[in-house]
């Protein structure tokens, strides 16, 4: 099955190119010095392993992946405008986990968890994202990451990121609001319905209360979308049915507030993460009240996964076995999937945090 997000795709080798292509062009705090010497290395190592792991077979491509990983998170530190001189040079991977229970409970109940101090919380910070201090189930991070829907983790739930889609087709200026549409929202949020005996709308007022006040509960742990609006906040919402992989959700029309030189196009772009052409919107996962980002996402599966291929060789053979195991083929899925997102996911978090992106 193709999607549109396939479609979007831009090819892994162009990808590179682009990331080979900023290392001679001395961005953000990666201009000079030990820093621009920590950008250029960091990336050519990491190309040079997600080469490897793009050549070898499940045993070990979690290891060389996971390290390729953490070279693109040396380069983001390297050339953020938010990090100082002191905070930039990344020790320790500041991530830890509990593989005792892979085996019996299931990949999706490993616990997950960001450190205090070390790489994962450094780069956090740099890309002002949940440096996920709360303990979480690896099933609720993975759930979180792009595509992930199409092979899904066995037993993961409980998060899930939204879609915020230009409701414009066109970039408008002069107005205070960027309009957008929210999905895939569920279907247990409508309360309301239409009246068959009188062929129109008549709705109670304590159900449209209802409904308002379970779209504001359901968009609470969304941080990005502070300050959204409905086109008639005194009315019924007007959601719309629609499908997303197999299942049917909800969509509803939203506003957020602008400055009116702002473009719809940016005002949006700056509540979401892009990827592929597509604006995703992240939950928060600890007390920060900041949301993940898919960076640190992959960064927390593929770090559980590296560890579990190194120290754990028999539960990782085990899992990993299409015959034994149904988390094998999200697995196989989820790795090569990551040859092509993490790369393009850290050109996006390169070009932000050394300000260099423009709307």
């Amino acid at each position: 099955m193709t999607t549109y997000a396939d479609l979007q795709a831009v090819p892994i080798k162009q990808i590179w190119q682009q990331l080979r292509a900023l290392r001679s062009q001395k961005i953000g705090r990666a201009a000079k010095g030990d820093r621009q010497n920590t950008f250029n290395a960091a990336l050519e190592q990491a190309e040079q392993l997600f080469t490897a792991g793009s050549t070898v077979g499940t045993a070990t491509q979690p290891i060389l992946l996971f390290y390729g990983l953490s070279q693109l998170g040396r380069a983001i530190a390297a050339a953020s405008t938010e990090l100082d001189n002191s905070e930039y040079r990344l020790s320790g991977h500041g991530i830890s986990d509990q593989l005792n229970g892979a085996a019996s409970q299931g990949l999706a109940q490993v616990p997950v968890r960001g450190g205090g101090k070390g790489a994962f919380p450094v780069v956090a910070k740099a890309l002002k994202a949940s440096p996920m201090s709360q303990e979480l189930p690896l099933g609720d991070i993975w759930g979180l990451l792009p595509d992930a829907e199409r092979f899904a983790l066995p037993g993961d739930a409980g998060l899930q990121r939204l879609i915020l889609e230009p409701e414009a087709p066109h970039i408008m200026r002069g107005s205070e609001c960027a309009r957008g549409r929210l999905y895939p929202l569920p279907v247990g949020l409508q309360v309301s319905v239409k009246d068959p005996s009188v062929g129109r709308d008549v709705i109670p007022g304590e159900e449209i209360e209802e409904e308002h006040q379970l779209l504001r509960k359901h968009l609470e742990p969304y941080p990005s979308l502070a300050g959204w609006r409905l086109p008639d906040p005194a009315g019924r919402i007007p959601y719309q049915r629609g499908s997303y992989g197999s299942e049917t959700w909800l969509h509803v029309p939203t506003a957020f507030p602008k400055s009116a030189p702002e473009s719809e196009k940016a005002a949006l772009a700056g509540r979401a993460t892009e990827y592929r052409g597509i604006l995703s919107v992240y939950p928060k996962l600890d007390d920060s009240n900041l949301p993940a980002h898919p960076f640190l996402l992959w960064w927390a599966v593929l770090f559980t996964l590296s560890r579990l291929a190194r120290y754990e060789p028999n539960v990782w053979l085990k899992l990993t076995s299409v015959s034994e195991d149904p988390s094998a083929v999200p697995i196989e899925y989820i790795l090569n999937e990551a040859i092509k997102a993490v790369p393009e996911l850290a050109l996006s978090a390169i070009l932000s945090v050394s300000a260099m992106n423009v709307s």
